[in-house]
């Protein structure tokens, strides 16, 4: 052990105080301890009646505000054009020609006849085909992997775009998504060539 390592000393309580600090032991203000038995009282108060007795729960607010965003949404559908404002503006065409080329051939094609998303100039509609229900199913999207494009394009874009569809040529034939689609064939694959002549 080291000679010169500090050596901790503690002073005796009869010991005078040093550099005039003093150590005094007062006990807790009354205010205090009132105050602490206050929030316990409390506590004890309002737990069940916020629990049991007020009526309020959590699950009561999610469905006032499912309500409310239900009806919300009721109101902007009621808004909303039920037939296609577009139809017929040859530059809404244009502009929803663009939109389709864009976003839409990814997944249907340029003709509209279907590759990951179903045709949409066959006969078979799952949802309908009418103006409105057209809308709703490109804003909100659908189950099975067609994507809410509502946010991303607006309304304006959306409706344009189905206008520029009805223009395409439309199918007799079930196609891609129908339940009576038939795939057609596989080409044949090519004759061998004719072996040379000796």
């Amino acid at each position: 052990m080291s000679a010169d390592r500090e050596i901790v000393e503690y002073p005796r309580p009869e010991a005078p105080p040093r550099d005039g600090i003093e150590e005094h032991d007062h006990p807790i203000p009354r205010w205090f301890n009132w105050t602490f038995a206050a929030t316990i009282v409390f506590a004890v108060i309002y737990f069940p009646y916020y629990t049991w007795i007020s009526g309020w729960s959590s699950a009561g607010a999610w469905e006032a505000e499912v309500a409310l965003a239900a009806e919300h949404a009721g109101a902007l559908r009621a808004s909303l054009p039920a037939e296609n404002p577009y139809r017929g503006s040859a530059a809404a065409l244009a502009e929803g020609k663009e939109v389709w080329t864009t976003i839409c051939v990814s997944c249907h094609l340029p003709d509209a006849r279907g590759l990951v998303g179903p045709s949409l100039v066959d006969p078979y509609w799952k949802y309908g085909n009418d103006d409105a229900t057209l809308f709703e199913t490109v804003s909100n999207g659908r189950p099975g992997g067609m994507p809410p494009w509502g946010a991303a394009l607006g309304n304006d874009k959306i409706w344009k775009s189905l206008a520029y569809l009805e223009t395409l040529p439309r199918a007799s034939e079930p196609g891609l998504g129908a339940p009576d689609y038939v795939p057609p064939a596989p080409p044949a694959p090519p004759a061998p060539p004719a072996p040379a002549a000796p």
